[in-house]
């Protein structure tokens, strides 16, 4: 595509700098020359008038990476793109990103329903932005079944509807589920198997995400003797059946790896995907200007609906996208749509769109995970006299994967491991460095305990994917096509078996760590009414003995998948909703991406698998692409990894 050709395609919006601009040094004319900025405003400057005084942040940022208005009504008289991914956050970024550097000139439309929030993930930015995690930013598109709210569930954790969705918010961990004679994926089809089986598939999302082992991260309070007598003791107990029902343990990988100018150092920044969308649009950018690839389109407040089929296409493929903002066609058919928004997102537009031909196929199975927090502290003096401990913030993090041998199903424990010597000034540090917020040590739980390490241990269980009271249903009644599902998701005799193991196993990896002398160890006890009067609270603090179940088991479910499982047989399983080619049953060029297609959650974090396997779409449809052009297909070299 020449300059020319995108200047013709209005629809392709290529963001220009203007005139003026301050980015000048002191002495410099504010202006650039037309060859950079062509457009001269003809207020500027506050001459002949004022300008606009009161910009919101959607007009502000529009003008520099999203669709503006009038381009916006271009794309819907004339636009033509080669994909649509619907959603802003993990898988569409791995999705677009593979895409374009497969083919730099494919023709790629975002649609992001919500609209410009946080530039990057909260930890990374000013510690009071704590207090957006949750509450409002937080929306649940469904409607809960009140034996849901009853259960000891109560709730599965909603969505994030700005601009990169959750990736602002999640914990970064990023486990491999296939790894040598390790196979965490359970009941998956043997296409996805055979997929993740090559090293390639790992390395490229592990790229992607920044996953850095937490003995490499760089940053002082990481990396020290902490990370490795904790790990090596976690690593000897697996070997030695310390933990029974444990049977894999690693450094934490984590994504929160920047490379610095500093050769192999990696400084602490987790990841989140504003900043990658924005940077592969400032390189489709360029591109573009030099008549070497297309813009990247980014459209936010813009919610898809659902999409229609022309009923006399044999192929049956979608001609219209319906949205919040009007209607996108695509009369030649040659559209893709991708479903990146997230599991109950896509069950829900899919039910809207074609829940004819998928009765049956959405929904029978609702999985994720359900999580237990224990925290524990020991003497540092137990870690013995050969560790010595820095003089400041120390963080180890560890990652511990095991199963229960009654049920199959998977639990894990993401292990952080803090050493605060000055527990008041540590305190912003352990916030913003702990590799999960959610799971991080409280500033009372650091206090008093600078000769003690402190574990937090998250545990996470995988639910009973089998299990029929948990489901997806249509909800026709609701007139908002964006939330007319019912949700109902129930623990079952099996997850409570799983609970209690993992949960067991989470106080034997304690003892390990605390060099297997439980004499001295300590666990946390939240505030309690009391037994005589339930007005009068029993104070939090350390105890000797172990808190009860209802203290460490946190309400809400997490990591939700299966909803659109995939199989490698359509015909032979009538409850699957995906084929191998990641298309919805009776649908073409609408493929779907993430956790819904994962026939089981396992215990793993699932982010890390997710990018990989819209990776391989993007690799799928770029060969698709090829073949019917008669173009060959070529394989880009695999970015150097650290």
């Amino acid at each position: 595509m020449s300059p020319q050709d995108t200047q013709n395609q209005d629809y392709l919006k290529v963001a220009e700098q203007s005139i003026p601009s301050f980015h000048f040094r002191t002495g410099k004319t504010p202006y650039l020359s037309p060859e950079i900025a062509p457009r001269t405003p003809a207020n500027q400057f506050g001459y002949p008038q004022p300008g606009i005084q009161s910009p919101t942040p959607a007009f502000a940022t529009a003008k520099h990476y999203f669709v503006d208005g009038t381009t916006w009504d271009n794309i819907l008289d004339h636009g033509d793109f080669d994909d649509i991914v619907i959603g802003s956050g993990f898988c569409a970024l791995a999705y677009v990103d593979a895409a374009l550097k497969k083919n730099p000139r494919r023709k790629i439309l975002i649609l992001e329903r919500g609209g410009f929030w946080l530039p990057e993930h909260f930890q990374n930015m000013p510690l009071p932005f704590k207090l957006v995690l949750g509450g409002p930013s937080e929306t649940f598109p469904w409607e809960l079944s009140s034996q849901t709210v009853a259960s000891p569930a109560k709730f599965m954790h909603g969505s994030c509807p700005f601009f990169g969705g959750r990736s602002t918010f999640w914990s970064a961990w990023c486990p491999r589920p296939l790894r040598g004679e390790i196979d965490l994926m359970r009941d998956f089809p043997k296409s996805m198997k055979e997929t993740a089986s090559h090293e390639r598939f790992w390395q490229r999302c592990e790229d992607l995400l920044h996953v850095t082992p937490a003995n490499e991260i760089a940053d002082p309070c990481f990396g020290q003797g902490l990370q490795h007598v904790i790990q090596k003791r976690l690593n000897d107990s697996v070997e030695q059946h310390k933990i029974p029902t444990a049977y894999l343990t690693n450094d934490a990988p984590l994504a929160v790896g920047r490379k610095t100018s500093v050769p192999n150092r990696i400084a602490f920044d987790k990841f989140s995907t504003p900043g990658p969308l924005l940077k592969i649009y400032e390189r489709q950018r360029r591109l573009a200007k030099n008549g070497e690839g297309s813009p990247l389109m980014i459209a936010v407040d813009t919610v898809a609906e659902r999409f229609s089929i022309d009923p006399q296409d044999r192929f049956n493929r979608p001609n219209v996208l319906h949205t919040s903002r009007g209607a996108l066609c695509f009369p030649d058919f040659r559209t893709n749509i991708i479903l990146a928004a997230g599991a109950f997102p896509a069950a829900t537009l899919l039910l809207n769109s074609i829940g004819d031909r998928l009765n049956g196929r959405v929904g029978t199975r609702v999985a994720g995970h359900y999580i237990s927090h224990i925290t524990a502290r020991f003497p540092k003096s137990f870690l013995g006299a050969s560790v010595d401990l820095a003089d400041h913030l120390e963080i180890a993090a560890s990652y511990l994967a095991g199963k229960d041998p009654n049920t199959g199903l998977q639990y894990h424990v993401q292990i952080t491991a803090i050493h605060s010597p000055n527990p008041e000034e540590d305190a912003e540090d352990a916030a913003r460095l702990c590799p999960d917020y959610a799971a991080a040590a409280t500033a009372d739980q650091l206090a008093n305990s600078q000769d003690y390490v402190v574990l937090v241990c998250a545990t996470l269980g995988e639910l009973d994917e089998k299990n029929p009271d948990s489901w997806v249903k249509h909800n026709p009644e609701n007139p908002d096509v964006t939330t007319n599902i019912r949700l109902q998701v129930l623990p079952n005799a099996n997850t409570d078996s799983c609970t209690q193991v993992m949960e067991e196993a989470t106080y034997e990896a304690i003892q390990v760590m605390a060099g297997g002398d439980a004499s001295k160890i300590e666990y946390w006890h939240d505030a309690v009414p009391g037994e005589a009067d339930a007005a009068q609270f029993v104070s939090a603090g350390w105890k000797s003995a172990r808190p009860l179940p209802s203290m460490i088991r946190v309400p809400g479910l997490v990591h939700e998948t299966s909803m659109l499982y995939m199989s490698d047989s359509l015909d032979e399983d009538p409850h699957a909703a995906v084929d191998s080619l990641y298309r919805p049953h009776g649908c073409n060029n609408v493929f779907v991406t993430g956790g819904a297609i994962f026939p089981t959650s396992g215990s793993w974090n699932p982010t890390l698998t997710m990018c990989g396997f819209a990776q391989d779409l993007a690799d799928k449809l770029y060969k698709k692409t090829q073949l019917e052009r008669g173009l060959p297909v070529l394989i880009p070299p695999l970015p150097h990894t650290s």
